[in-house]
């Protein structure tokens, strides 16, 4: 059990560090939201619809294959790092020169000299994937959640400072590539990775398999992600993406930040376990029990609120992403579960199972093509119904792997659903009776309260010995 106790100890230690940079993210997201217009996030969201796909690919996944092996030596990491070299300078090189024509695909041309500055991050990444799979592969969760923090701190104070001086959508594009080379410095200081290019590739053909199908299923994940973007990007107007993508990065905020602790956690300990497929399929039962427990009353909670949260937090002039916001709110947490197994798969060895997935997926995008005929709400249904099917699909082909049945797997996210279910319906009740008769503030923290006591209550009431079996995965 010292692994169990090693992940979760891993998991509090992370989940500190993460939830304060957790609030510094939303401090500056929030701050920056103020400071900036539908029209600079629009931009930005069209920066990173092409490139992000590439960035995903700057290692061609040998950052996960070094995690995932069982047994790892000086000629693979040399291996690995000629791979990583070569990948990234052609990756900027190709971004560099085809900037124009992504401008020209969204016809807007000063996209051109931002898809070029954002290239950029590929330089950086040349000495970031080593250090940064070596500190997951060793299960250095505390320190690397010290990175994650300190710049995520430097980085927010950067970039508000960038948007008040009035750089507009560049104080966005500066922060990402000061974010990229933060970590970069941070992850060499905990691992420094230093070796030699290698100019033989002998014997690395097993972890080459891995790294591919690891990539190709970024790449389509990616894909999924950002079809929304581009369509609206490409078929509505540059406010209109604005919209969807200031609401979209709402709502994924937390759910992003808890995914990738819990991701980073996953890789490194899932692969310990590839050959114990029985254990591994309970430490996914466990983590979604957890995760439940946070992600549904957070994401229902979030909804229910959102008409006060957005119009007070973010001025009147955000309120078109109140509806988007709500209709997303509901999507986030079965995008997140998803992504849960999707990591599990890949770390016991089989990424083919996840890459069936996001093809089947992708099978159904034509969804979003018709919704986004009804705007941008129509475009947040479809997303929705998208993601529902997608969850479907994940569990109908990876639990198997794990010895998992969906009935089981279900039944540990009846609880925190149905007690969420409850909380935003009452939510929802007492807005209406008190909207007209209680300042926004005042109404937006009777909600807040409201909704814990409601989320808590129901737990209790209906729910205890599933409550209290979860809360004690915890203590071991």
């Amino acid at each position: 059990m010292e692994l169990g106790q090693n992940v979760i100890k891993g998991l509090k230690v992370g989940a500190t560090l993460r939830l304060a940079a957790q609030i510094f993210t939303w401090l500056n997201t929030l701050i920056l939201i103020r400071l900036l217009t539908p029209d600079d996030y629009g931009l930005m969201a069209m920066t990173m619809a092409f490139i992000g796909i590439f960035a995903l690919m700057g290692d061609f996944g040998i950052g996960k294959a070094i995690i995932q092996v069982e047994e790892l030596n000086t000629t693979q990491l040399r291996q690995a790092f000629t791979i990583n070299i070569v990948s990234c300078l052609v990756f900027f090189s190709f971004f560099f020169s085809i900037a124009p024509y992504i401008a020209g695909f969204f016809d807007e041309p000063r996209l051109t000299i931002l898809v070029q500055a954002v290239a950029c991050q590929h330089l950086i990444m040349v000495f970031h994937t080593l250090p940064y799979a070596m500190a997951s592969r060793k299960m250095l969760f505390k320190a690397r959640e010290k990175v994650q923090f300190y710049t995520t701190l430097i980085t927010s104070v950067v970039t508000i400072a960038m948007a008040a001086s009035g750089l507009g959508v560049w104080s966005l594009i500066l922060g990402h590539l000061f974010m990229r080379l933060g970590l970069t410095i941070g992850y060499n200081c905990i691992t420094p990775c230093w070796v030699w290019p290698a100019l033989s590739f002998r014997g690395f053909s097993k972890m080459a398999g891995f790294s591919g199908i690891a990539t190709v299923n970024d790449v389509l994940r990616y894909f999924v992600n950002v079809s929304g973007n581009i369509s609206i990007g490409r078929l509505l107007t540059k406010t209109d993406l604005g919209v969807f993508s200031v609401a979209r990065n709402l709502a994924n905020l937390p759910s992003d930040k808890i995914g990738e602790l819990l991701n980073h956690l996953g890789l490194s300990s899932f692969a310990k376990l590839q050959n114990e497929r029985s254990v591994a399929g309970q430490y996914l039962y466990k983590s979604v029990q957890l995760a439940s427990l946070v992600l549904f009353p957070m994401y229902l909670g979030m909804c229910a609120i959102s008409p006060e949260l957005i119009t007070l937090i973010l001025s009147d002039k955000w309120a078109a992403a109140i509806v988007p916001f709500q209709i997303l709110c509901l999507t986030s947490p079965f995008r997140m579960l998803s992504e849960m197994m999707a990591t599990g798969i890949t770390a016991i060895g089989e990424p083919g199972k996840n890459c069936r997935t996001l093809l089947l997926t992708i099978l159904t995008l034509p969804i979003f093509f018709f919704g986004i005929q009804y705007g941008v709400e129509g475009a947040c249904w479809a997303w929705l119904s998208i993601n529902l099917i997608s969850f479907a699909f994940h569990l109908k082909l990876i639990l198997p792997a794990f010895e998992l049945k969906s009935s089981s797997f279900l039944s540990a996210l009846l609880p925190s659903l149905c007690s969420a279910m409850v909380m935003l319906a009452c939510l929802l009740l007492i807005r209406d009776q008190l909207s007209s008769r209680v300042h926004e503030v005042a109404l937006l923290f009777l909600m807040v309260l409201a909704g814990v006591l409601l989320f808590s209550a129901t737990q209790l009431l209906f729910f205890r010995r599933q409550l209290f079996t979860t809360l004690k995965y915890l203590r071991h």
